[in-house]
């Protein structure tokens, strides 16, 4: 009986995956409940960079809603894809103001530009507006750009190690 004591139970792994789902599983139907709330697929963007300072912080959590191009106004801040064309170079989405709104050949097209940006940045047709910003909440997306950076990485590998060498 005793050579059993000192080998784990088999459904001991069974049982970490079991306690790692139940642990994200509020915060999937969560997000899940934003998109249907907000109307958007993407709820919730981390603000990286400092274009948008002094209004937006890097680090900052965004809320967007979903929204129509015709209740899009001069002065909202609003989160779009950025052109195919672009890709490249930047990043896939970005937050800017609406600082001028045209109509060409039945199409809308939205002028952004960051609030530290020195020149107009874009013209964004409506289709690639994700969402009309709705709130900010303060500094709480620094704990996400950290865990993407290189120590954050290193540093939850190593939570994740001693973790295991514990038994937690």
């Amino acid at each position: 009986m005793q050579a059993l004591e000192g080998n784990p139970p088999r459904h001991g792994a069974l049982t970490k995956i079991k306690r790692t789902c139940l642990f994200f599983l509020p915060f999937l139907l969560g997000y899940m409940c934003l998109q249907y709330t907000l109307n958007t697929s993407d709820p919730l963007a981390v603000s990286v960079g400092r274009s948008m300072e002094p209004t937006i912080h890097e680090g900052d959590i965004l809320v967007f809603r979903g929204v129509e191009p015709e209740d899009v106004k001069v002065g909202d801040v609003i989160l779009f894809q950025v052109p195919e064309d672009m890709r490249d170079l930047l990043p896939p989405r970005i937050t800017h103001r609406v600082t001028g709104i045209r109509q060409e050949a039945g199409e809308t097209l939205f002028r952004t530009k960051g609030d530290n940006a020195p020149l107009d940045t874009f013209e964004i047709p409506a289709e690639n507006v994700v969402g009309l910003n709705v709130a900010v909440v303060p500094f709480v997306g620094s704990v996400i750009l950290f865990a993407q950076s290189p120590l954050g990485i290193a540093a939850t590998v190593m939570v994740i190690v001693v973790a295991q060498r514990r038994g937690v």
